[in-house]
Parts: C-alpha cells; sequence; structure tokens
C-alpha cells in the first residue's frame, strides 16, 4: 500500500542538476544523436512510456532491422526525457554488444588454463578454466585502466548469446573448442554499457560492477553469514527529493513497502537497493544503483524498481525467476529467494547521507572510481565494443576479482568467490557448505 508520504516538489535547475550527474550532454542532444546513429545504421525505434505519464517513469525501446524485425531492446528510468533517452541507450547497447556485431576475426584464442594463471585468477571461475581440456577459449584483448598490462578475456564472461545452444556456429567461426556447460552459468553482460564518450560509457559500467559486486556480498552476508547481519535502512523521511519523490512512486506501483538500504561495499562507492519482499504469489523486486553521488544513487535504485515493476506489464513472464535448479542446495535456494524479512527487523536505520556534491564531468568521476579500487588492490580492465558517429561508443568493463553472486537470484547455480569468502570472518556449517557445489556443476 502507497505510504501517502508528502515529498518536496522538484524540478526546474535542481532537476536538471540532478540529470546531469553523470551524462556528457543533456537528454535532448543524447537522443539526437543516438537517432542519427539509428538512421545510419537502418534501425528505427520503437518508444513506449510504460508509466502512462509517471514521474518518474519507465520507458520501453525496441529496435528494428529489415522488414521491421526486432533485433534488440531496452528500458530506461527516470524522469520521462531520461527515461526516453534511456530505454534509446540500453537497447543500443544491447544490439551493439550482441551477435550481430560479433567479428571473429578481432577473437584471440586462449587455453584456459592459461586464463586461469593470469589477471582472472582472482575470479571465481579461475578453477572451472583451470581444469578445462579445451585450447582455443574466445578471447578479446583488455586494456587496463591505470598501470598494468592488457590481459586476455573470455568472451563468454560478457556474452550470454555466445553460450547458447544457438550459437554452435559462432564458436565454429571463432575456432573455438571449449566445453561451455559449467561455465555459462557466470555469464552475464554485467560491466556492458553504451555512452556519448569513452569515459562516459565506462563509469556507468564500472560503476555497474561495483552495483553487482555489492548485492552479491549483501546476499552472502544476510544469507550465508550466520546471523548477526544488521542492513543499514534509510529513513526515508531524511531523503532529498528527487529520491523521495521516486521513492512515493515506487511503494504506489508496488503496493508494497519499499526499503531502501545502503549496501555500499569497502570499495566505498555510494550504493544503494530499493527492495520489496516476496510473498507467496510473487518474487522480491528490486532495483540498485552506484554513484559517487548518494542520492544519484538512491535515485537509480528507486527508479529501477519503478522500472522492474512496469516492466512486469510488459512482459508478465519477467517477474518470475525458476529456483528449481538450486532446489538441492537450500542455502543456495534462500539466496536465490532473497527474502530480506528477517534481516530487515534487525536493520539500523540510518539517516540518508548529506554529503557536499557538486557534479564533475564523467572523466573525472572516472578518475576518482579507479582511484577508489586501487585502494582495495583491484584493477579494472576495459575493452571499446565500437565506437559511432557522434561520440556513441559501447564498451565493457570488467574486474576479475568483484563478484557475480547475484545471479543466484536468477536461478543460476553459482557459487560466491574469494570476496565474499573474506566479507564472512567464520564461515559456518551452511556457508562453508556452499563451497562445496561440486566444480565442474552438473547440468541442471
Amino acid at each position: 500500500m502507497a505510504s501517502g508520504r508528502p515529498h518536496r516538489a522538484w524540478g526546474g535547475a535542481e532537476g536538471r542538476a540532478f540529470r546531469a550527474v553523470e551524462r556528457a550532454v543533456p537528454p535532448a542532444e543524447a537522443g539526437g544523436r543516438a537517432a542519427a546513429v539509428l538512421t545510419a545504421l537502418g534501425l528505427r525505434a520503437e518508444l513506449l512510456d510504460a508509466g502512462a505519464g509517471r514521474d518518474p517513469t519507465a520507458w520501453s525501446c525496441e529496435l528494428l532491422g529489415g522488414a521491421d524485425s526486432p533485433v534488440a531492446c531496452g528500458m530506461g528510468k527516470g524522469r520521462p526525457a531520461e527515461a526516453r533517452v534511456g530505454a534509446l541507450f540500453e537497447a543500443l547497447e544491447h544490439y551493439l554488444t550482441g551477435p550481430a556485431w560479433f567479428d571473429p576475426a578481432v577473437v584471440e584464442p586462449a587455453p584456459p588454463t592459461r586464463l586461469a594463471a593470469g589477471p582472472l585468477r582472482a575470479n571465481v571461475c579461475a578453477p572451472l578454466l583451470a581444469g578445462m581440456s579445451g585450447r582455443r577459449m574466445a578471447c578479446l584483448r583488455y586494456r587496463p585502466l591505470g598501470r598494468g598490462r592488457e590481459a586476455l578475456v573470455p568472451l563468454f564472461l560478457s556474452a550470454p548469446w555466445y553460450v547458447e545452444t544457438g550459437a554452435a556456429r559462432l564458436r565454429e567461426l571463432a575456432g573455438d573448442d571449449c566445453d561451455y556447460a559449467d561455465l555459462m552459468r557466470y555469464s552475464c553482460n554485467s560491466g556492458s554499457a553504451a555512452g556519448l564518450s569513452t569515459a562516459e560509457a565506462i563509469l556507468h559500467a564500472l560503476n555497474e560492477a561495483i552495483e553487482r559486486d555489492a548485492l552479491s556480498l549483501l546476499l552472502v552476508r544476510a544469507f550465508l553469514g550466520g546471523g548477526g547481519f544488521r542492513p543499514r535502512l534509510i529513513d526515508p523521511e531524511t531523503l532529498p527529493a528527487g529520491p523521495a519523490r521516486a521513492y512515493a512512486t515506487a511503494e504506489e506501483l508496488t503496493g508494497s513497502p519499499v526499503h531502501l538500504l545502503d549496501i555500499t561495499s569497502d570499495i566505498g562507492v555510494p550504493t544503494m537497493l530499493a527492495y520489496t519482499a516476496p510473498t507467496s504469489g510473487h518474487p522480491h523486486r528490486r532495483g540498485a544503483g552506484t554513484s559517487l553521488s548518494p542520492a544519484y544513487a538512491a535515485w537509480r535504485a528507486l527508479t529501477e524498481l519503478v522500472q522492474a515493476t512496469l516492466g512486469e506489464g510488459l512482459s508478465p513472464s519477467g517477474a518470475r525467476r525458476d529456483l528449481t535448479g538450486l532446489a538441492a542446495h537450500p542455502t543456495l535456494r534462500a539466496c536465490g529467494r532473497f527474502d530480506l524479512t528477517g534481516p530487515l527487523r534487525e536493520a539500523r536505520v540510518v539517516p540518508f547521507p548529506r554529503v557536499a556534491w557538486v557534479a564533475e564531468p564523467p572523466a573525472r568521476q572516472l578518475r576518482k572510481v579507479v582511484a577508489m579500487l586501487a585502494t582495495r588492490s583491484l584493477t579494472a580492465f576495459h575493452r571499446t565494443v565500437c565506437a559511432l558517429p557522434g561520440g556513441v561508443t559501447a564498451v565493457h568493463v570488467i574486474v576479475p576479482a568483484l563478484e557475480r553472486f547475484m545471479l543466484i537470484t536468477d536461478g543460476n547455480l553459482v557459487i560466491p568467490g574469494g570476496r565474499a569468502r573474506a566479507a564472512v570472518a567464520a564461515p559456518p556449517r551452511a556457508f562453508a557448505a556452499a563451497w562445496r557445489v561440486s566444480e565442474p556443476m552438473p547440468s541442471d
């Protein structure tokens, strides 16, 4: 039920400054450049306001190619203009990082055993790579953000489409002789982004990787840590105007109490989670956001929850998560169900963090985030997927040691990595059992 909580109006200079937190140009200009790129690519966009005039809202975008065949889709969130352009860029991101732009000529094959001993040795997939018999795993070359050497990164880590059954021909073209049956559950497009400059795209991609890591660590602490975990729950009465409006909209749409959690990890980049608990008839809903601006992190989390809820009306099956593959592992299944009802009873209610924030260009923010990673001995690697006229750039970023355990909430039988182990000082028996899930894992 909606809270009926009043919120301060916002708009004008405040709204314009808020929308520009991580963007190089205003939404109207960004939309114009994206439209020009679509024309050059021979694509057409079909856009829909899923929120029927709400503010904040969510928009959907479907890109259509020849004979109006769909080639990619995306959703965007925020104020109407921001959400519309966001949907357009997410659809472009999915198209540019998808199979349509796959070029086997740029693939560099490498033995999985060699990859496991290199920069990926801190990745949760390293033990699987070390035990593989293949000799030609399709990789792409990534550059470090900061000091360090270039690294070969397996394509499967960023491209779920590459490991699907129907992609056998693509793997053949790449000369890939590896069996991905046990690796595919770790494949996701986390760390992919499109923007109007390389710095803007990398900033968004890197913040997403940090966000997914923070969510993964929350899951470990809440369900595998042996009790005593007390999440940090933001007092909604202390929210600034923009997030307060998004909070009210999220409560109205979900018809459930919305919990805004501060899940910032040891990296230090503010990360927020907007969450509603699962019920007997519905899985949990969530939205997450990461930004150097705490207010923008909260805005992104709350508007992503709005987007997730509105998206259910566009694709009802999207709300369902199949956890049957976790049935044999009750502790991991609890992670997948993600019911925080118990931990929330013990939550520490804290005021929204008030920090001085002056919007800076994406390149300057990116340098700060990279420096924060470096203080934790974490190196980020990036690859420019493509750079198109008008500055539209698609990238992928990976920080090998960051966690992807959040994939458990989609029903993937994955295990936490080294950072998760370190996050829990003394794993109880149930936590230790999570590490004993056999590797390679049996097919679901």
